[in-house]
């Protein structure tokens, strides 16, 4: 899955990148008392709550899901699952637009109707102010649950859910190589005009998550290298893949 695991690692390694200001657009993120849930065929998708702990708990807790992490482990006391759900409940729930993913059931098989109402993963903008300068989505699904399209159904829905919501005017820095990919140029120094962008970051041999990103038209703008910050690969270096999705109008 793409990364969902909050905060980083210590001393964990960015690359210093080319950057330039732009002037665009910014989401105005409502608290989650605002936030209507987001229903689709199989799935409900709403904001945290502090009673959800034990069941992110359960999620982080399989070691296939926490590899795609920056941690790469899973969390050994419920307490570092309530740290992790903390980062999504007031005050600071307006810092990221971050949700729990319930399953609902499929309605042609009824052997499922036992997993009704099941929280199967967490997904959204976990990240509003990462190094990239862009907003980052990640989602992270029990491992029961893969290979069923869940991920590409939250992600089609966040995504709508994302660009109705209201927009500022903004300047921000933001990498260059990233307005290579949207067909915007640098304007001789001067702050340029650019598109929002919507970004995602996975290890490269993530190939499942890749899918999932292309099919809700994320298009690949940049690869690189870091230290990676995992426990069990220290002193390897992790290949990550850095995507982008331009904003509906653009």
């Amino acid at each position: 899955m793409a990364s969902q695991s909050v905060p980083e690692p210590p001393k964990a390694a960015h690359e210093v990148l080319p950057k330039t200001k732009v002037k665009t657009t910014w989401p105005s993120v409502p608290p989650n008392a605002d936030r209507t849930p987001i229903r689709t065929e199989r799935l409900l998708i709403r904001p945290f709550d502090a009673a959800d702990v034990d069941a992110v708990f359960e999620l982080r807790q399989q070691p296939e899901v926490m590899l795609w992490t920056s941690f790469g482990t899973i969390d050994k006391e419920i307490e570092e699952s309530r740290v992790f759900v903390e980062r999504f409940l007031p005050p600071k729930d307006t810092e990221t637009f971050n949700f729990v993913v319930v399953y609902l059931g499929d309605d042609d098989k009824s052997e499922n109707a036992d997993a009704n109402g099941v929280v199967i993963g967490l997904g959204g903008a976990h990240k509003t102010r990462p190094h990239l300068g862009w907003p980052e989505v990640g989602y992270m699904f029990r491992k029961e649950y893969w290979n069923r399209g869940f991920a590409s159904e939250f992600l089609q829905a966040f995504n709508k859910a994302w660009w109705a919501l209201p927009r500022n005017e903004v300047e921000i820095e933001v990498p260059v190589a990233s307005l290579l990919k949207t067909g915007t140029e640098e304007n001789d120094g001067n702050v340029t005009q650019a598109p929002e962008i919507l970004t995602a970051i996975i290890e490269e041999r993530n190939i499942g998550s890749r899918r999932v990103l292309e099919k809700a038209g994320f298009k690949e703008f940049r690869k690189w290298t870091e230290p990676d910050s995992r426990a069990g690969f220290e002193g390897l270096d992790a290949a990550l893949v850095a995507f982008l999705l331009t904003a509906p109008e653009s």
